[in-house]
């Protein structure tokens, strides 16, 4: 098995780094978000359509492609809802309409529980005519203040005086639903409180699949978190190399020291390990939907945990400069964290991957 990149994902990746260095460069990021950059990312891009299928306008890939597309977006700390917008677009197989709306632009965001993501994260019953109503308040969503559309977990009743979970569709333009908007530690991406009262809603999963869709949406965001923390980790060690070679202390190159080139060579190694735990993850979510279970919450807890060790290092190899806010390492630091405390903490992640894999029960 070759898990080299082809000829076709290293032209995807130099064509997606070209536009954001001129789309997404510091200033532009601290900006915020930019209407203009999201329609030339949908229309001259097509980077949504990238792992949609044919059928709906879309680019026929796997999730890889949309991992190398995710890796650079993180590299640039794209302030866009690119990846709620991929990760929620996987969801949508039951609704080609709304798959058809991604594809042409609409932004998409995942009404989650934040901690606990596989637990469904409001309520929902039937309504006439197979419509469902849903209420609820998700807080932590993801760029949810830019969204068109909601997928959404929640529980339904049964029709035998149970619940069962399922996956929902709801226009964020719908009566009943109100988004409040939020400032967060990062400042490169939104999170909004989404309340759904009475709201419209399209049931996307058959009931009896409805645990294992939530399961599966829940390993793609996993997954495309951690690609993401890949991309952004590797622009944050880059950054510090450029660095060293440039700065001047004690009449030397900063590079030229022994223990600093050390601790980036430590860096590095981590990183490529990380790397490959996390486009491993993005190959199982086409290639090998069995692992998916254990091998994403792995990867994303790899992959976090490799970010924000080496965010806090590159602060401190900048030297002083690293340790004022308006230094870009910053930016980088606090999308570490943030990653990192969302959907799961390393530690529990790791025991869900063991739990999963069988392990716990072994020892």
């Amino acid at each position: 098995m070759d898990f080299a990149f082809t000829d076709d994902q290293e032209e995807l990746r130099a064509v997606v780094r070209a536009f954001l260095g001129q789309r997404a460069r510091s200033e532009q990021v601290r900006a915020g978000f930019s209407p203009e950059t999201w329609a030339q990312l949908i229309e001259q891009m097509e980077l949504t359509a990238v792992a949609l299928p044919e059928a709906v306008g879309g680019a026929g890939a796997t999730f890889v492609e949309a991992g190398v597309a995710l890796e650079e977006t993180g590299r640039a700390l794209l302030p866009a809802p690119y990846l709620p917008t991929v990760v929620a677009a996987t969801a949508l197989g039951a609704a080609p309409t709304l798959l058809e709306r991604v594809v042409g632009g609409a932004a998409a965001a995942l009404a989650l529980d934040a901690s606990q993501p596989t637990r469904p994260a409001a309520t929902a019953r039937a309504a006439a005519a197979g419509a469902y109503r849903l209420d609820g308040t998700v807080a932590h969503v993801l760029d949810g203040a830019l969204a068109d559309l909601f997928v959404v977990s929640a529980t339904v009743a049964d029709g035998a005086g149970g619940e069962e979970p399922a996956l929902f569709a709801v226009e964020a333009g719908a009566d009943g639903v109100t988004v409040a908007d939020h400032v967060t530690l990062d400042q490169t991406r939104g999170q909004a409180t989404v309340t759904f009262a009475d709201a419209s809603a399209v049931r996307l999963t058959e009931p009896a699949a409805g645990e294992r869709s939530i399961e599966r949406l829940v390993g793609v965001l996993w997954v495309a978190l951690a690609v993401e923390a890949v991309g952004a980790a590797d622009r944050c060690l880059r950054m510090t190399v450029d660095y060293l070679k440039e700065r001047v202390q004690f009449g030397r190159v900063l590079g030229t020291f022994q223990a600093l080139r050390h601790r980036c060579a430590d860096l590095a190694a981590e990183l490529e390990g990380a790397r490959a735990t996390a486009y491993y993850a993005a190959w199982a979510v086409d290639g090998a939907p069995e692992e998916l279970g254990e091998v994403a919450p792995l990867a994303k807890a790899v992959c976090t945990e490799m970010f924000l060790h080496v965010a806090g290092e590159a602060i401190q190899l900048h030297g002083g400069i690293g340790f004022t806010w308006e230094h870009d390492a910053h930016l980088y630091f606090k999308r570490a964290k943030t990653s990192e405390l969302l959907y799961g903490r390393p530690r529990e992640l790791r025991l869900l991957a063991a739990e999963r894999a069988g392990l716990l029960a072994a020892a």
